[in-house]
């Protein structure tokens, strides 16, 4: 990639970045897989699964061990430029996903159409402190890499195939943010 220029802008709103300090509050390690499932959709904003009823129009990935979920829809700004709008960072735990996006529909039903938000970059800083040190673990079961990221890592960054079918997901992941935060 020769532009360093992201193919759209991460925003987090006031109650995405709610939930960001009350994840780092109970489980700081979750923050920093948080914090890089967001910079892939940087270069990737479809990634992840759409999702249904209430929320058509919404995405979401999980995180971690499936325990947490990033909730965002693609939108563009004043001058056409990309932009994913992070409305959710949900720290699930024991709560089945019927509640999860029960709550995220009565969320996007009172969020007005333009909500503040905050630019990626700013959370990061934020949070610069209490991510310093803290290592990912390697989830304990092993998910099928989802087919946009083993294209990215093989076409994009130029990774043997054979290398990627070996990677954990959350070794590829690691891969992408660090080849999609360095200069090519």
């Amino acid at each position: 990639m020769t532009d360093s220029k992201p193919a759209a802008y991460v925003r987090l709103t006031d109650a995405a970045l709610d939930d960001l300090h009350r994840l780092a509050a109970s489980v700081p390690q979750a923050l920093r897989w948080a914090l890089k499932k967001m910079l892939l959709l940087e270069e990737s904003p479809d990634a992840g699964e759409p999702l249904l009823g209430k929320l058509i129009g919404w995405r979401k990935l999980t995180v971690g061990d499936r325990d947490w979920r990033i909730v965002w829809r693609h939108t563009t700004d004043e001058t056409a430029t990309p932009v994913i709008e992070i409305a959710e960072v949900w720290a699930v735990g024991a709560r089945s996903d019927k509640e999860v996006y029960l709550e995220m529909a009565a969320r996007v039903t009172s969020m007005s159409a333009t909500p503040h938000a905050v630019d990626l970059a700013e959370v990061i800083e934020l949070f610069g402190k209490l991510r310093a040190g803290i290592t990912p673990a390697t989830p304990a079961t092993s998910e099928k890499l989802p087919d946009w990221l083993v294209n990215q890592l093989v076409h994009t960054a130029g990774m043997q195939q054979a290398v990627v079918d070996a990677m954990t997901l959350q070794q590829a992941v690691d891969a992408w943010t660090d080849w999609t935060t360095k200069p090519h």
